[in-house]
């Protein structure tokens, strides 16, 4: 690793705070004056003819000369990028809005949108140096910074919590990186990554934490205006905010070269299990704070505590006359069901709550008839052992496979709860459709073939799932994963 980086002609960071400028010589996203994030202020005047020479099946590093300088021969590319963003084949009817589009990221090479960011990241560790990297994410940046960093031989370091979708630690695993758990949520593995010093040396591709990020997330506002009309709305699922922001920042920037003429109303969607951007938003700052050890949620992907990019996204939200909703639990199952049977789309929870979200929105009579809606679709069902509710509602399988699939969407939600347990009651609530007494008589299997074990406490009996259950859930992620 070269310690410190020669930069001849260095860029520059901008304060979005106090405006103080600093060289773009380390991986920093706080301001040493007063805190605030930093960020790349883009002079696009110049690539105002590139945007239009760049076809509409494009690939991310088309956009290229939007980025900071990153030399040919140091750019790492799986194919990411270019992502469709195509028309609702029936929601668009079912909904009455004339022009409802899904921008399906799941079709990047990990099967989600971080390969845009780790294409970049590990393209700039190369090109500075580095032979060592670190990551601190709920998943799918860990996995995708994995597959970069592999095909590069560089080292990599993923930090990760206990509540993850184990698809995700599956292609961690899978792409032979290092692999460290700290804490129960993210909040705690980016905090481990900040105050740790023997990752100084490491390049840092934690999202939150590296600038470039926004950089690259940005494209998917670059593509859906180079693939459709400008939008009314887009439709984004949040947990540190980060991914909204650049979004944003994409269309801001074709704003100000006047490519577009406004920017789009940003929605920002979160579970109701865990909303804090949505909280500060409404000022409800009567909301019961949960300890990250209570919140039972199936949108994994996006359960962020302390979400750092939390002020900025709700001033993008205000400043684009967007707005926020949070998510029932109960809603997720049904979406990604619907998402599979009416688009074709293998949706993870977090990115099925855009469509409960659309559907919610409706409801409140949010949108016009005539108004271009798009549904940010941000990662695979691959990826999530919840898939499985959405598998069993497309398969005519009856007899001994249904009820394995029930049992298996029963054991991935005690796995859920499985540090405080849940109770049958809980699990019936979740799932919906299944009566409470067979919910009990599949626990009483599952207790039997020593995948979940019980404690009562007070009135109540709480599951909790087994290493061998664990071990049956491993295993069926990582088979998910090879699919």
């Amino acid at each position: 690793m070269r310690g410190n980086p020669i930069i001849k002609n260095p860029l520059t960071l901008t304060c979005i705070e106090c405006g103080k400028k600093s060289e773009f010589r380390s991986i920093q996203h706080k301001c040493p004056e007063c805190g605030g994030f930093l960020w790349f202020e883009c002079k696009l005047e110049k690539f105002k003819d590139k945007f239009s020479k760049i076809k509409i099946n494009n690939n991310f590093w088309d956009y290229n000369f939007t980025f900071p300088s990153i030399k040919k021969d140091f750019i790492i590319s799986l194919g990411e990028g270019g992502t469709p963003c195509r028309a609702s084949k029936s929601f668009s009817e079912k909904l009455n809005i004339k022009n409802l589009f899904f921008k399906d990221e799941t079709k990047n090479p990990t099967n989600s949108f971080k390969d845009r960011a780790a294409a970049l990241l590990v393209s700039h560790a190369r090109s500075w140096d580095f032979n060592k990297i670190v990551c601190a994410s709920n998943g799918n940046q860990g996995a995708s910074i994995a597959a970069y960093s592999s095909l590069e031989r560089i080292e990599c370091l993923n930090i990760i919590p206990n509540e993850i979708d184990l698809g995700k630690k599956a292609q961690i695993i899978a792409y032979d990186s290092d692999l460290k758990t700290i804490g129960n949520t993210v909040d705690d593995a980016i905090d481990y990554v900040i105050d740790n010093n023997e990752l100084n040396d490491y390049y840092q591709c934690t999202p939150e934490l590296n600038p470039l990020t926004l950089e690259a997330q940005k494209t998917i506002a670059y593509e859906i205006i180079n693939q459709i009309e400008l939008p009314n709305w887009i439709i984004i699922p949040m947990g540190s905010g980060e991914l909204l922001v650049s979004l944003w920042k994409g269309f801001n920037e074709l704003k100000e070269i006047e490519i577009i003429k406004d920017i789009p109303k940003l929605i920002g969607v979160q579970s109701q299990s865990s909303s804090p951007i949505i909280n500060d938003f409404f000022n409800n700052h009567k909301h019961k704070k949960e300890s990250p050890k209570n919140i039972k949620s199936m949108a994994l992907g996006i359960l962020v505590q302390k979400p750092l990019y939390k002020n900025l996204a709700i001033k993008c939200i205000k400043d684009s006359k967007g707005t926020v909703i949070a998510i029932p639990e109960n809603f997720i199952f049904p979406s990604i069901e619907q998402l599979i049977r009416d688009e074709g789309i293998f949706a993870e929870p977090s990115s099925a709550l855009t469509l409960a979200a659309i559907q919610l929105l409706e409801q409140k009579q949010t949108f016009e008839s005539k108004d271009s809606v798009v549904c940010l679709i941000t990662g695979s069902g691959l990826k999530a052992p919840y898939i499985l509710e959405a598998i069993s509602s497309q398969t005519k399988t009856t007899g001994k496979g249904s009820i394995i699939i029930t049992k298996l969407k029963i054991l991935s939600q005690i796995s859920l709860s499985s540090i405080k347990g849940i109770t049958g009651t809980d699990i019936k609530e979740t799932m919906g459709t299944i009566s409470l007494a067979a919910i009990y008589q599949h626990l009483k299997e599952l207790e039997i073939k020593g995948l979940i074990s019980r404690k009562k406490e007070g009135k109540n009996v709480l599951y909790f799932i087994t290493n061998s259950g664990k071990r049956v859930l491993d295993a069926l992620d990582v088979l998910i994963t090879l699919l």
